[in-house]
């Protein structure tokens, strides 16, 4: 939380960067050039800019115990004027080979293989910043499907442990943030605090689990479950639950039954769609992926509203019956204020929307643009786009 001005930044899941050269790769290419364009409009990113960063597995294990990695990663970042202020430890494995779908949510929180992944993020993030820093690091909402629920609390707990001694050693304090997601076992930020609160509540370190255990709230997922964001931010705020990060983002959504062939359009095999339609009596519908929705088309052509996982552009969105859930997301943004959370724009999603340039030249611009709405919202009056 940041008491003065909001930090702004992207999620580097994004790119895909599977190895240490890939990714110092992408730093050059990519948010480099995207900094310097927003450090011209927002007074907070004029010295450097806060990095969201993403590492599978093996890179994570790198960074976390190979000296002579870490100190290539720190000169990199200083020569390219950037600052790690945050990690995405969702996706455990390669975030951006063929086919990810639900395996994005294995190893799930009853396995060791997902604390092991999570202590070597934050042990690379101690080495890669300065003592003082408080950093969030997303994570799954324990996990998709079945699984033993109190074994992934048992396990949060001790990874939150973990992080305190870290933070005695170090200097620099992780955060370990449950990112609710649709069709998970936490899908919505009340779940959230109840799951925070039964890890923590009772225990003989209490506060050191609260300290270092909360939530992070993906607007795109609350959207699709039909969470209200303003509302479950206050709700954080009476428990007393942290949430350090909001990662911005929007869905699609259809308006009309005769938008949902548009809708359909966006069906492609690599990631998971949840999608969740809304009836005029208020009932649920709801299908794990769009090939589904396809399949049970006229079930959800008698929704007054369809929201679909699908991450897109911050600033995109269309009059009539089929849009996003940008003027949704932007209200929120102008809801908020000191102390202020990280703000992390997660679309990741450009490789595989429809139309899509995909060369470096068009994902920077497509960055940058989605920044530049962003802290737009945060300065701009309600009612504009």
């Amino acid at each position: 939380m940041n008491d003065e001005h909001p930090s702004v930044t992207y999620c580097g899941n994004v790119h895909a960067a599977t190895d240490l050269e890939t990714w110092l790769a992408t730093l050059e290419a990519y948010s480099s050039p995207v900094a310097r364009g927003l450090s011209r409009s927002w007074p907070a990113h004029r010295e450097v800019f806060g990095l969201g960063v993403w590492w599978p597995a093996p890179l994570a294990r790198v960074l976390a115990t190979d000296a002579v990695a870490q100190a290539r990663a720190r000169e990199a970042l200083a020569g390219s004027g950037l600052a790690v202020v945050t990690a995405n430890a969702f996706p455990f494995g390669d975030f951006h080979q063929s086919v990810v779908k639900a395996s994005v949510y294995r190893p799930d929180w009853s396995q060791g293989a997902r604390v092991d992944y999570t202590l070597d993020v934050a042990r690379a993030l101690c080495a890669l910043c300065p003592p003082g820093s408080t950093l969030p690091i997303s994570t799954l909402p324990l996990g998709f499907g079945g699984g033993d629920v109190a074994v992934m609390r048992a396990n949060l707990a001790d990874t939150a442990r973990a992080l305190a001694e870290m933070a005695d050693a170090s200097g620099v304090r992780c955060l370990l943030a449950l990112e609710p997601e649709p069709f998970c076992l936490v899908e919505s930020v009340a779940e959230a605090i109840a799951c925070v609160e039964a890890t923590c509540l009772g225990a003989s370190d209490e506060e050191v689990l609260r300290r270092h255990l909360g939530v992070c709230v993906d607007l795109c997922h609350l959207a699709v479950v039909g969470e209200d964001p303003v509302a479950a931010w206050l709700r954080l705020q009476r428990a007393g639950v942290r949430a350090p990060k909001v990662q911005v983002s929007s869905c699609l959504e259809v308006r009309d039954a005769g938008s949902l062939s548009r809708l359909l359009a966006y069906d492609e095999p690599r990631y998971l769609h949840q999608t969740v339609g809304e009836t005029a009596h208020g009932a649920r519908v709801r299908a794990l992926d769009l090939g589904e929705v396809a399949t049970r088309r006229a079930e959800f052509a008698t929704c007054r509203r369809v929201r679909t996982h699908f991450h897109v552009p911050l600033f995109w969105d269309e009059a009539g019956g089929f849009g996003s859930t940008r003027d949704e997301m932007a209200t929120f943004l102008r809801q908020l204020g000191a102390p202020w959370p990280l703000l992390e724009a997660e679309t990741y999603t450009w490789s595989v929307l429809p139309g899509f340039a995909g060369d470096a030249g068009a994902l920077v611009e497509g960055l940058a643009r989605e920044l530049t709405f962003l802290t737009d919202c945060l300065t701009l009056p309600p009612g504009k786009p």
